[in-house]
């Protein structure tokens, strides 16, 4: 098998790991953030949780805002991913009918998976938007449905007159 490496190609090459070189340079918190994230296991537990692939950017978003949104989420996680580890479950549903919703692995569980298919982390009023279009749950109609680009109806989110977020069309 011949290999025509030409001068082009070599050049091409180069530029490419230059350009990523610099990049990491560049963006050092990002690269930081990548090792951290393949050490706290976040990724490799979504991704069983929602029994399919998962990116690192969005993944990294979505596990700053459950910290935020929860001072105990590490040590959450940690202990999340040492069941899994423990009793090597073959699918996230064996997992879920081994415990009950009172058990403290499948609430962090719950809050995850939330997270990756609604696009949102928190409670009640307390909510954060992390993903629109690239929540899951669009995911079974992504190639018959455009995903939509409203909300609750015109002023869903304004803010009313009293300084309160409108959960209704009535609005400012």
């Amino acid at each position: 098998m011949a290999h025509n490496l030409s001068r082009r190609r070599l050049l091409q090459g180069m530029g490419i790991l230059s350009l990523g070189a610099m990049c990491n340079s560049l963006f050092p918190a990002r690269v930081l953030a990548a090792d951290q994230m393949a050490e706290n296991g976040f990724l490799t537990v979504s991704q069983f949780l929602v029994s399919r692939p998962v990116g690192p950017m969005l993944g990294q978003r979505y596990y700053d805002a459950l910290n935020r949104h929860n001072a105990e989420f590490t040590h959450q996680l940690s202990s999340l991913q040492a069941l899994l580890q423990q009793h090597n479950f073959a699918h996230v549903d064996d997992f879920l009918a081994a415990f009950g919703a009172d058990n403290p692995d499948w609430k962090t569980a719950k809050r995850i998976i939330s997270a990756w298919y609604t696009g949102v982390v928190g409670d009640g009023s307390d909510l954060e938007l992390i993903a629109y279009a690239d929540a899951m749950m669009y995911l079974p109609t992504k190639d018959i449905l455009v995903v939509p680009t409203y909300g609750g109806g015109p002023f869903y989110w304004a803010v009313t007159q009293d300084g309160k977020v409108a959960t209704t069309g009535e609005g400012a």
